[in-house]
């Protein structure tokens, strides 16, 4: 017990310290791809503690069944003395039942998080669908992109089969030859990122967890950063410069009018100041990847340590279980 209690401090303290903490060292957006990564370690490690954890109360509870007393005392010396009295069988069955609703929790945790993932499939299937009906009859953009009239400049693409890029009439009139490539590069990473999964995850974890600010601001934040990844991709492709004047075509009116719907993911859609000021001002790489290695090392130096300890109490365990 006293490894799931463990694991349930470590997942306290990243969810208390966690947000701030990785907003600081991810802010620049120096090196995006890390950032993503120590966000999304820092929510997967903390549904992973709850998970090992619930599943070691479980066992230890059957482990110590009629023998409260041993349960209690490797964590809760305090309690011994109330679990050698008469109400140990109460005691135990009450935790019996707290370790059975955290499972069921967790169990429905899950499926609200696929329930979400599910309307998010079939609302980007839809806006594909009625991006393709808009478009009937007009040729093909550039890059087999669909060319949709509009009162806005928008360019996003949807996920899905098969995989689409939409442009509107205003944004192909505004972008020259050179910004539209851009343009499309950025796209075509999103795409081929597969960032509306991961978008997808995140935003179904902020849905469930409403009131736990490490997946409704790390959703926030990793949006933020897959667009700096896009960036630096049509920035390679291309130049900066040249993804700058396309973002700053797009921008106003982006910001004036509706914009893509959620599952879209737009050229212009998120951060776009701090994405031009990014590309005209790059920020310091070395500092950065410092800061988010030292974050990421203690985000799993803690899991690791504690799952070393599990695995040396699988073979007691097993003992236990066969005696």
């Amino acid at each position: 017990m006293s490894t799931a209690v463990c694991l349930l401090a470590y997942s306290m303290v990243v969810l208390v310290i966690g947000p701030p903490l990785l907003s600081q060292v991810t802010a620049s957006g120096a090196i995006p791809r890390l950032g993503i990564t120590v966000w999304v370690t820092s929510m997967a490690s903390v549904l992973g503690a709850w998970l090992v954890a619930a599943v070691l109360f479980a066992v230890d509870l059957h482990r110590a069944w009629g023998h409260i007393d041993m349960l209690l005392a490797g964590c809760f010396a305090a309690l011994r003395t109330l679990a050698l009295g008469g109400y140990g069988g109460y005691l135990q069955a009450g935790l019996a039942v707290l370790t059975a609703l955290t499972l069921v929790a967790l169990g429905v945790l899950g499926a609200r998080v696929l329930a979400a993932l599910r309307r998010g499939r079939i609302h980007t299937r839809r806006h594909a669908e009625a991006a393709q009906l808009a478009a009937r009859g007009a040729p093909r953009g550039p890059g087999g992109s669909l060319v949709v009239d509009a009162p806005h400049r928008s360019v996003y693409c949807l996920a899905g089969r098969p995989r689409t890029i939409v442009i509107t009439r205003p944004a192909l009139s505004a972008l020259d030859e050179g910004q539209l490539a851009a343009v499309l590069a950025h796209e075509q990473a999103h795409l081929s990122g597969r960032h509306h999964q991961l978008l997808a995850l995140t935003g179904a974890l902020a849905k469930v967890l409403p009131h736990l600010e490490l997946f409704t601001q790390g959703s926030v934040e990793i949006a933020r950063l897959v667009e700096m990844c896009a960036d630096d991709v049509a920035a390679r492709r291309h130049s900066g410069d040249t993804v700058v004047g396309a973002l700053l075509a797009l921008a106003l009116p982006a910001q004036t009018a509706p914009g893509s719907p959620a599952p879209a993911l737009g050229a212009a859609g998120l951060g776009v100041a701090d994405r031009v000021e990014r590309l005209l001002d790059p920020p310091n790489r070395t500092q950065a990847w410092l800061y988010q290695s030292l974050v990421l090392y203690g985000l799993l130096v803690a899991p690791l340590a504690l799952a070393a300890m599990i695995i040396t109490q699988v073979p007691l365990c097993v003992t236990a279980a066969l005696g």
